[in-house]
């Protein structure tokens, strides 16, 4: 392989450094997009009204969905990836990175149209209140119109994380997400445009980091080069990643149904519950970061060193990672718990929102703790090539059984609490699921 001195080769080395070292620049990453999030909510919260906060937060569970199964593909391509750099075959990355970013450019288009015209449909499904729809609405088709620039920096950023690079993600985020910010104040407060500034100023910061990946990637002389030249959908390639990315892309989508089958029980109870439940779930987001950095370090990792043929290692670096893991999980919810009634403060200081906020992040936040082992596990049996067992234990433990939850028990109780107690109860399912299967060693004799 040639030079690596962007890339990180992660099967040699002391291996809680290089999980540290790769996972803290992913951290600061999700650290940065997390506070551009809060940018967007923070100022329709404070400065248009609680309808406006209800609007951006109550439809994130929508651009999820529709974006949830191109999320899955893109994990596939970042498994590859990772297994073919770790192996050393510069044919077959190559392949897999031209694949993968013309993968982007047409989910991106196709993404885009069908949720600008699925709008209406959708918000009415998880019964959006009156008060909300216009600006919901809104919001949604402004962020639909630049859904490829989206689909483009997140794939292109995952080929970098593939090859251990997650500094460059960091920095380009950091560029982009200092224009969010910039043009949410000058498109709300001086243009007064509410909640389609804020649409704007996402998609304009979403355009310039695609354009900086893509420039990366074009100018790296390193085995993972892109060139437009190339750029094709090599059928081999595609359907190796189709066949890992598929169940992982069923995974996110009947999660996002999942999610917004409890949006919609949100919803009934108004405005006020929307909004703060928006506002609790952006602290609880805090809360998860560190947990989604080590997830998509030990997928690296794992991927990195079966390619290399290390499986020892893989379940050094899987021990470690859980440690770590535990450990920032548990300080991070306890600042959020502690904390609470200051947090959501800074969202609303409206009385009628603020409990809903408070009770997210106590019953969310302070629960954490039980995801622990679903995420790491999922990382690493993904990047041991098997994404259908991951997808199975999502589809029962969490989707299925938070639909039968709020089945039974909200016709029994009808309150807020019964609501958000299914992520916690969820969670802990699916990590005795996860630690079942780990230990059964099947994932090993699974591997692509």
């Amino acid at each position: 392989m040639a030079s690596r001195t962007r890339a990180l080769n992660m099967t040699e080395g002391v291996i809680w450094k290089q999980l540290a070292s790769f996972a803290f620049p992913m951290m600061l990453t999700n650290l940065l997009q997390q506070l551009y999030n809060t940018a967007d909510t923070l100022v329709v919260g404070r400065f248009v009204g609680h309808t406006a906060l209800a609007a951006v937060g109550g439809t994130g569970t929508i651009i999820f969905l529709i974006v949830g199964f191109f999320a899955g593909l893109a994990a596939g391509a970042g498994v590859v990836i990772s297994q073919y750099y770790g192996a050393g075959n510069k044919e077959k990355l190559q392949d897999a990175v031209h694949t993968a970013i013309a993968l982007a450019l047409v989910f991106g288009v196709f993404l885009g149209i069908l949720g600008y015209l699925l709008t209406p449909a959708m918000l009415r499904l998880i019964q959006t209140p009156d008060d909300v729809m216009a600006d919901a609405t809104l919001y949604l088709r402004i962020s639909f119109g630049g859904m490829v620039c989206g689909t483009v920096y997140n794939l292109g950023a995952g080929i970098l994380r593939a090859v251990g690079d997650s500094k460059r993600p960091l920095y380009f985020l950091m560029i982009s997400g200092l224009i969010n910010v910039i043009l949410n104040l000058i498109l709300v407060l001086v243009f007064k445009l509410g909640v389609a500034g804020v649409a704007i100023a996402t998609i304009v910061s979403q355009l310039l980091s695609s354009i900086m990946i893509l420039v990366t990637l074009s100018r790296t002389k390193e085995a993972y080069h892109f060139s437009f030249k190339k750029l094709r959908l090599n059928p081999s390639m595609l359907r190796r990643i189709v066949r890992l990315g598929f169940p992982a892309g069923i995974q996110s989508m009947a999660f996002s149904v999942s999610n917004i089958i409890i949006q919609s029980q949100i919803n009934v109870f108004g405005s006020d519950a929307m909004a703060g439940q928006s506002a609790g779930q952006q602290i609880v987001n805090y809360v998860y970061m560190p947990l989604m950095a080590l997830s998509l370090t030990i997928t690296t990792f794992v991927g990195q060193n079966v390619g290399a043929g290390k499986w020892d290692r893989v379940k050094q670096g899987t021990r470690v990672c859980m440690i770590m893991s535990a450990a920032v999980t548990l300080f991070m919810s306890a600042l959020a718990v502690i904390f609470r009634e200051f947090l959501v403060s800074l969202y609303t200081t409206e009385a009628s929102v603020l409990p809903y906020g408070m009770l997210t992040v106590l019953v969310s936040g302070a629960a954490y703790i039980t995801y622990v082992p679903t995420d790491v596990l999922a990382g690493v049996i993904r990047g041991s090539g098997n994404t259908l067992i991951p997808m199975i234990i999502t589809l029962t433990s969490i989707c299925l059984l938070r639909i039968v939850w709020l089945l039974i028990a909200i016709p029994i109780w009808h309150s807020y609490l019964v609501v958000v107690l299914c992520y916690p109860i969820t969670w802990a399912v699916a990590s005795i699921c996860y630690i079942i299967y780990y230990f059964r060693g099947k994932w090993q004799r699974d591997m692509a």
